[in-house]
């Protein structure tokens, strides 16, 4: 009788553990589609081509690596920046409308999500942009003389970011996905690299000084970028401090 007694005791705490280590079982054994390819619809219109891939490592957790393309266009938001700028000039905006740009960027992240199924609801996701430009255009330069002087710049700009992205996946089927990343605020800086090869024999010493002062007072937040200018041409770098917003619409498919 005492072992019967014994034996149902050791059932009954023993019980809740084989439960919870078959729950536990259970939900490590959970199905779900791991790899999910997706496309930035809100790229599109600005010329871009932006492409993620998000692997799961869990139910809760995956990394991701963004991948955007830009063929050489315009500038984008050039309104945005000309307005950002301290001390441009009409030369300046002549410049940044019709300078071409084209780019690109990778962008890994990791994301940790709060929904129930497997990676979806909302998530934060911090993240690392790092991206480059090849940017040309032509500055005009007025001399004393009222003469105009055509400036070809060709060069490129580097930049690094760090942010969180702040967003939600749904799964509208077994295949298809959406990921609205509904802001992702950062902060980085823009490496600036331009070079003109140009003959600048017929400009007057003076007027090399103007140029090279008016190119040298164009900052932003405080920043002000650095000009040389000689006979030989002009070389403009910079290194300026930049916030960024992080933002989209993505269709994807869940394999």
């Amino acid at each position: 009788m005492k072992r019967i007694v014994l034996a149902a005791l050791l059932s009954s705490l023993c019980a809740p553990a084989i439960a919870q280590n078959d729950k536990e079982t259970v939900k490590s054994n959970t199905e779900f589609a791991k790899n999910n390819i997706k496309l930035n619809l809100f790229a599109l219109p600005l010329k871009n081509f932006s492409f993620q891939y998000e692997r799961g490592l869990n139910e809760h957790i995956s990394v991701a690596l963004g991948v955007r393309l830009q063929p050489k266009s315009g500038i984008a938001f050039r309104g945005l920046i000309t307005n950002g700028l301290e001390d441009s000039d009409d030369a300046v905006s002549d410049f940044l409308n019709d300078a071409k740009m084209g780019s690109w960027g990778i962008t890994p992240e990791f994301r940790y999500y709060f929904g129930k199924k497997p990676l979806s609801g909302f998530y934060i996701a911090p993240f690392l942009r790092v991206g480059g430009n090849s940017l040309e255009g032509t500055y005009i330069f007025k001399k004393d003389d009222g003469s105009l002087k055509s400036i070809d710049f060709s060069g490129k700009m580097n930049s690094v970011f760090g942010g969180l992205l702040f967003g939600a996946q749904w799964h509208l089927s077994k295949r298809v996905l959406l990921d609205w990343w509904i802001a992702g605020p950062s902060y980085g800086s823009i490496k600036l690299d331009l070079d003109a090869e140009v003959d600048m024999t017929d400009v007057s010493i003076d007027d090399q000084d103007d140029l090279e002062n008016t190119l040298n007072s164009i900052g932003y937040n405080g920043k002000n970028f650095d000009a040389k200018v000689n006979d030989n041409g002009v070389i403009l770098k910079g290194k300026l401090p930049m916030v960024g917003l992080r933002t989209g619409l993505c269709i994807g498919i869940s394999l």
